[in-house]
């Protein structure tokens, strides 16, 4: 499939649990959904705060293919544990998750918010990251004014009007506009309702909270040895492919690729050039390896 804003494709998408999926305990006892499938080199996509992990399905077919993918919903989203302890946790989670599947070392794939948590896991634990993957980042060559200002604002969406106020308030920000006119309204109802099934709004507002309190200092990045891809949609309210490039300088090892006619989630609108562009990386980042 190219991409997955027709509406009849966004009903499709299985974002059930799988029953008797394992599940992780971590020190806290806190408890990780997890799955896992395919063989090759081992990619973990660390969810956003706002797509459970099941929603990967539908974006990662041909990924799985040739690696193993692994997926899993943070702590205090989807079926995870509600023991919020700050937004620190997520990357000893991320640890105590692969420690106990025997996974040595991952690319990471984040979006958005998550590739935080990546940037937090690679600077903390350099030798278990092959490679990183930020997709949409908000992450700024110039510190964090706009990245909190907007997670502020949509804080407060929630906390006035729910789970649907947030999502009128991002649906026309995280989506390209070429999408937004081909979609149209449809796509719009299908999104919400499948938004609504996914988050609550105490979930939302507690890992909005603590995505707040992230650092943003660019010397973490300096310190990042991993080689990095920064992939963004030409249309993301984001970060402007000047900015990316800026961003890219600061990073030891990184390149920049830019999916054209896309928003914040590329992923979602373009997903067979999104696997494309995550399969050709770690490929070339396992052929300098050997």
């Amino acid at each position: 499939m190219s991409n997955m804003m027709e509406a009849d494709r966004i009903e499709a998408v299985d974002l059930s649990y799988r029953e008797g999926s394992p599940v992780h305990h971590t020190a806290d006892g806190c408890e990780l959904y997890y799955e896992v499938e395919g063989q090759g080199p081992s990619i973990t996509f660390v969810s956003t705060i706002y797509v459970v992990s099941t929603a990967w399905r539908a974006f990662t077919g041909n990924l799985v293919q040739d690696h193993q993918v692994l997926t899993y919903d943070l702590r205090n989203q989807g079926t995870s544990g509600d023991a919020a302890l700050g937004f620190g946790q997520h990357t000893d989670d991320l640890l105590s998750l692969l420690d106990h599947l025997g996974i040595e070392k991952t690319y990471l794939v984040g979006t958005s918010i998550s590739t935080l948590i990546c940037r937090d896991f690679a600077v903390a634990h350099p030798d278990r990251v092959a490679g990183l993957v930020l997709i949409g980042t908000p992450l700024s060559p110039w510190g964090s004014n706009r990245r909190r200002r907007i997670a502020k604002s949509w804080l407060a969406s929630v906390e006035t009007g729910g789970p649907r106020a947030l999502f009128d308030q991002i649906y026309p920000l995280v989506f390209g506009d070429k999408m937004l006119a081909l979609g149209g309204n449809a796509t719009y109802l299908a999104l919400r309702e499948r938004f609504l099934a996914m988050n609550t709004a105490e979930q939302l507002a507690e890992n909005l909270r603590e995505s707040i309190d992230a650092s943003d200092d660019a010397d973490l990045l300096r310190s990042i040895t991993a080689p990095a891809l920064l992939l963004n949609g030409d249309d993301d309210f984001c970060n402007s492919p000047a900015s990316l490039h800026a961003l890219a300088e600061i990073l030891p090892e990184a390149s920049v690729d830019i999916i054209e006619g896309c928003g914040h989630l590329p992923f979602f609108e373009a997903t067979d050039r999104f696997q494309s562009s995550v399969a050709g990386f770690v490929a070339a980042t396992e052929a300098r390896a050997k």
